[in-house]
């Protein structure tokens, strides 16, 4: 694994750029309206995503993985029978990503960069 991001759904996306910001002091390194994403200037690993709070642009996913090789773990999801649902695909802000159900019922969005 690359890297494991926690999500956190927002009402209020600019007062979560001035707490992690200001307060914080990580870095806006994507902001694509619905979900921004800061990182640590330190370690650019460390990240955190806020998702607009919209259920109607994004599930519920508790935390994003990022790892080598999306289309073997979804491989993988399908054989084992593991509640895949949202369906492997790549978007236009550049990863390839699918969201399966964990056995606790959390849904975990995996994806590679492009």
């Amino acid at each position: 694994m690359r890297r494991i991001v926690p999500n956190i759904h927002s009402n209020d996306l600019e007062a979560s750029k001035l707490f992690y910001m200001d307060f914080l002091g990580m870095e806006l390194v994507m902001d694509i309206g619905w979900v921004i994403t800061f990182a640590s200037k330190e370690n650019p690993t460390a990240q955190i995503n806020i998702f607009k709070d919209d259920k109607s642009i994004v599930d519920e996913s508790f935390i994003s993985i990022e790892v080598p090789n999306v289309d073997k773990l979804y491989e993988q999801a399908q054989e084992n029978e593991f509640g895949i649902v949202y369906e492997l695909r790549n978007e236009s802000w550049g990863v390839r990503r699918f969201f399966v159900k964990d056995p606790n019922g959390a849904t975990i969005n995996l994806l590679t960069h492009l």
